[in-house]
């Protein structure tokens, strides 16, 4: 298939019996533990424009921002599926008609394409107009519970690394805000660790939205193939 990227890390999260983890607390703990990092690499510039600040502050102030941007990256996830993902990989996305894969980083859309066609077809109830069979789809699939633990470890991943993207975003933003500052006030060290900072949160997001993008699209794939080979076509069931 070529887009199910999971399934090395499926076996050994199986092994280890962290699935129920993973349905829960670790996305959030990892959000807050990036974003607390992230936020750490601010302290030694903001210390030096504040020397009166007493550094334990800072590293305190530097927690709890990190606390703060790792629940809103948590909490806020749900935009990469609902805005991001939808404009490149939904019913009417950008990428559908992709063969190749998009920026050599995401999965190309016509194999997804595919299966959702197919889907389509399968199922016996249809969805509105442009949403796409995926919430049909998902219904018919949890109701063999065997075979919706293997659908879903893709989205589960998936659900992970999200988390992790607006953590970044952020802190690459604060990181070029800082620099700004820095350069008006002729900090020159100061300018060069914030870009530092800066683009180590872009290649962590970049790092992140990619293998994102993949685990959705296989999740997906996953979902489709198990509808179109399981639902049964009704008479007089039309594209």
């Amino acid at each position: 298939m070529g887009l199910d990227h999971g399934t090395a890390t499926e076996r050994l999260l199986t092994r280890l019996g962290l699935w129920g983890g993973m349905r829960s607390g670790i996305p959030l703990v990892a959000a807050i533990i990036l974003s607390v990092a992230l936020l750490e690499c601010f302290v030694p510039p903001v210390a030096r424009l504040f020397p009166a600040v007493r550094l334990n502050l800072l590293h305190l102030f530097a927690i709890g921002i990190g606390l703060l941007l790792g629940l809103i990256g948590y909490q806020a996830g749900e935009f990469w599926d609902r805005v991001a993902f939808e404009a490149c990989y939904g019913p009417r996305g950008r990428w559908l008609d992709a063969t190749g894969g998009p920026l050599l980083l995401f999965p190309a859309g016509a194999t997804l394409k595919r299966h959702r066609a197919q889907a389509t077809q399968a199922l016996a109830r249809h969805s509105e107009p442009g949403e796409g069979p995926y919430r049909e789809a998902a219904k018919v699939a949890r109701r063999q519970g065997e075979r919706w633990e293997r659908i879903e470890h893709p989205l589960i991943l998936s659900r992970c690394l999200r988390g992790l993207l607006w953590p970044c975003l952020i802190a690459a933003a604060l990181a070029f805000g800082g620099a700004v500052v820095f350069s008006l006030l002729g900090g020159r060290p100061e300018v060069s660790r914030f870009m530092l900072i800066a683009g180590v949160s872009l290649a962590l997001w970049l790092l992140c939205v990619a293998p994102y993008t993949h685990l959705r699209v296989a999740h997906m794939i996953r979902l489709y193939e198990d509808v179109a080979g399981h639902s049964p076509k009704r008479k007089g069931d039309r594209h």
